[in-house]
């Protein structure tokens, strides 16, 4: 410091510190910017969690969708009396495209039990639902023959059926015998001749539930020929509801049951005899054969007990697009609950597997690779959206 109070400039910097240390907080800026891009470049291309860049398109690769589960509605049928006649459910396969199944079921029909509650040998029967807890009790007895859920439930009487069948000329049935009536004065009167005769809207539902033939209604045959002639009158006006636009041959109403009939007529429709058989007491399905009637009916059915079985995640692996019903055939038989479809992220998988996250669903996992002819993986990053993943490769060998 100068004596006369005059502050003496600071030395320069270095030519060192002068221009490095600006160069180093450059380069340090340009090397966080990169670590930055790398990092993030990183987790986008991450496969582990399954968090890519959306594909909208069903037949890429990588396309994923939770299933729409098949709109289908049960239908049951009283007479005049206010006794059930017919029980049918209707499935639609194509929203969009049309085409759908009819299945028709004998109200005679017992519900499965455990085997230790002989009161269900009659009493559990369709017809006993009905008349014990009306269209509901009817629909949860369903729920059990089926072991899927209908998304809805509609009551058709006489009236309902002349309104709902009324826009189309009588549809033609050929029956083997005379249906005869018979009056309270013993007076016989034959009610439907055999041969092919017309049916009008206002005698479907005695149709329907006619005894046949003289048989005693309890029996086996009375059960086989009722089912023949619903099944026919069914036929009968699906074909007729077919072409154009179905709504013009249905009544004009805002009712789910007619915008059904509607979509499933617009395509091929399939009716469909419940697999029956007397045991002797009352009319049972065959279990293993009604498993295959409801795998091809329902494609993403409602599950019975929504969680009670593993979810799961269906993907195909092998680009072909043919394999997808199959597949999917396949695993439902297995008797999970399909909540999602797609494709594997690419194509040219050699080996079909199921794929678990948590080791308590090993022996399901385990249980379906049996079932589908697979091998099991475990893989902790798996997707959490379902319990279980199946990839198809090329060793899946088609069923028929």
């Amino acid at each position: 410091m100068s004596t006369d109070g005059v502050r003496n400039p600071n030395p320069p910097l270095p030519n060192g510190w002068r221009w490095g240390f600006p160069a180093l907080a450059a380069v340090l800026a340009i090397w966080g910017a990169i670590l930055l891009t790398g990092g993030l470049t990183t987790v986008l291309d991450s496969r582990r969690g399954e968090t890519r860049e959306a594909v909208t398109d069903p037949s890429a690769a990588g396309f994923e969708a939770f299933v729409e589960q098949t709109w289908s509605m049960l239908v049951a049928t009283e007479d005049v009396s206010g006794d059930l006649v017919q029980v049918a459910v209707v499935a639609a396969a194509d929203r969009s495209g049309g085409g759908g199944s009819v299945l028709l079921l004998p109200v005679e029909t017992r519900m499965p039990g455990d085997g230790t509650e002989s009161e269900c040998e009659v009493a559990c029967r369709l017809l006993d639902q009905h008349r014990d807890g009306g269209l509901e009790a009817v629909r949860i007895a369903m729920a059990s023959i089926l072991d899927v859920q209908v998304t809805g439930a509609t009551l058709l009487t006489p009236a309902r059926w002349e309104s709902l069948a009324g826009a189309v000329a009588p549809v033609a049935v050929t029956l083997a015998e005379d249906l005869v009536a018979t009056a309270a004065d013993g007076t016989s009167v034959v009610r439907f001749p055999a041969g092919t005769v017309s049916v009008a809207a206002t005698d479907v539902v005695d149709l329907f539930g006619f005894p046949g033939g003289g048989l005693d209604p309890s029996t086996q045959e009375d059960v086989a020929e009722r089912s023949t002639r619903q099944q026919d009158w069914w036929r009968g006006w699906m074909d007729a509801l077919h072409g154009g636009d179905p709504r013009d041959r249905l009544p004009k109403l805002d009712l789910d049951v007619i915008d059904l009939l509607a979509t499933v007529a617009r395509g091929r429709v399939r009716i469909v005899s419940a697999p029956w058989v007397d045991d002797g007491a009352a009319v049972v399905v065959d279990g293993g054969r009604m498993t295959d009637v409801v795998v091809e009916m329902f494609p993403f059915p409602i599950p019975r007990v929504p969680g009670l079985r593993p979810s799961v995640r269906l993907l195909n692996g092998t680009g072909d697009p043919s394999v997808d019903g199959p597949s999917r055939e396949a695993v439902l038989r297995a008797g999970v609950e399909l909540a999602v479809v797609g494709n594997y992220r690419n194509d040219g998988v050699i080996q079909t597997r199921v794929i678990h996250r948590d080791p308590a669903q090993e022996a399901a996992a385990e249980a379906l690779a049996a079932a589908i002819g697979g091998g099991v993986l475990f893989d902790q990053h798996l997707s959490p959206v379902t319990d279980l993943t199946v990839v198809i490769g090329a060793d899946f060998l088609l069923r028929g």
